[in-house]
């Protein structure tokens, strides 16, 4: 499965001085590829942010390509991961709360895992 991942409040809360990453993305994103599907992020702001993004957490490993979140990309998505209702409902998707500011509790994308048919680690 193609499954895209959108980068601002979905898997980064950012302000002026700081990003976070969304807990648990290291896991759900290596736990999707590490069962065969092909993990893009994609985000309004450019590939070039989701690259930084990428690069900055070490998420590389984990990630396919990297796309500006455009209805012209040349791979189509069999899933996204937002936190825009319209977004999962036009391309079909997972919902998540947006991600606004660090939270160490926060286990939304752990819904893509069960989305998806992979066991939900429990730690």
């Amino acid at each position: 499965m193609r499954i895209f991942v959108d980068i601002d409040n979905t898997l980064l809360a950012s302000s002026e001085s700081e990003w976070a990453l969304r807990p648990g993305a290291c896991e759900v994103l290596a736990a999707l590829q590490g069962h065969g599907h092909a993990v893009y992020l994609w985000s309004a702001t450019g590939r070039a942010h989701c690259q930084r993004i990428a690069e900055h957490f070490g998420l590389q490993p984990f990630i396919t390509e990297y796309f500006d979140k455009d209805p012209d990309c040349p791979i189509k998505p069999d899933l996204i991961v937002d936190d825009d209702w319209y977004l999962v409902q036009k391309y079909s998707g997972v919902l998540v709360t947006p991600f606004r500011e660090p939270d160490p509790n926060d286990r939304e994308l752990y819904k893509v895992l069960a989305h998806v048919g992979i066991p939900i680690p429990t730690s």
